[in-house]
């Protein structure tokens, strides 16, 4: 899904796979290259730790998507555990979510607004968009309510997050909006005057919330 070269969504399959190696090493590079010097093989220690979380929380591997859902969640805990050792609190807490959402921030951004920007209907290619992620990079562990599905409005309402689940399990449910943040790099990638739709979600369950809600509504007619 991710490449440095660019990212054209319009050719987006879904390879949870490849999308999930790519955000661990992207965030363990950032890592290295904040912090690396203050642990002896930073990234042999984060893999190992990462290893050992994933075997403990095997049980929820659910489907082919919770595996390598579980994959990232274990990489940022196992971050937090051996960092925790020379670092803490709110510090920490803001390396992990820089790293985390900072390699890829702007090319999907700028991805995602190029896409909308050749598409003759942005709202309904999000919302075709989103669906398959639905599908095949969220899958079962994760529970989702369609609030509405028309031609004017797609709202979407998450309410059970995997990832805070086992965030939560872990006592490390801080950590949750850490994923809530990842997707403010394709939220910024919309802009509703050019694309004809708004994008809602005023809180989430990482923050709080009882709910995520991602809510689509299209502003002024859709087009002929």
């Amino acid at each position: 899904m991710f490449d440095q070269s660019g990212l054209d969504i319009r050719k987006y399959r879904p390879d949870p796979d490849r999308a999930s190696s790519g955000v661990i090493e992207a965030f363990v590079q950032h890592l290295e290259e904040r912090v690396g010097e203050r642990v002896t093989d930073l990234r042999g220690a984060i893999a190992a730790e990462q290893a050992e979380i994933e075997h403990a929380h095997r049980d929820l591997v659910v489907d082919e998507p919770a595996h390598y859902n579980l994959r990232m969640v274990a990489a940022v805990l196992a971050a937090r555990r051996i960092l925790s050792r020379t670092m803490s609190g709110q510090a920490l807490l803001s390396l992990l979510e820089e790293a985390f959402t900072g390699p890829y921030a702007s090319l999907i951004r700028s991805g995602t607004r190029t896409w909308l920007d050749a598409e003759s209907d942005p709202f309904r290619a999000m919302v075709a968009l989103v669906r398959t992620r639905e599908r095949e990079d969220f899958g079962k562990g994760f529970t989702l309510e369609r609030e509405r599905d028309d031609d004017a409005a797609y709202l979407l309402n998450v309410r059970r997050c995997f990832y805070h689940d086992v965030f939560a399990a872990e006592g490390a449910a801080e950590l949750t909006p850490i994923f809530c943040a990842f997707d403010r790099s394709w939220i910024d990638g919309i802009d509703p005057d050019r694309h004809g739709f708004r994008f809602e979600r005023p809180t989430t369950i990482g923050l709080g919330g009882s709910i995520c809600p991602f809510h689509f509504r299209r502003v002024g007619d859709p087009p002929r």
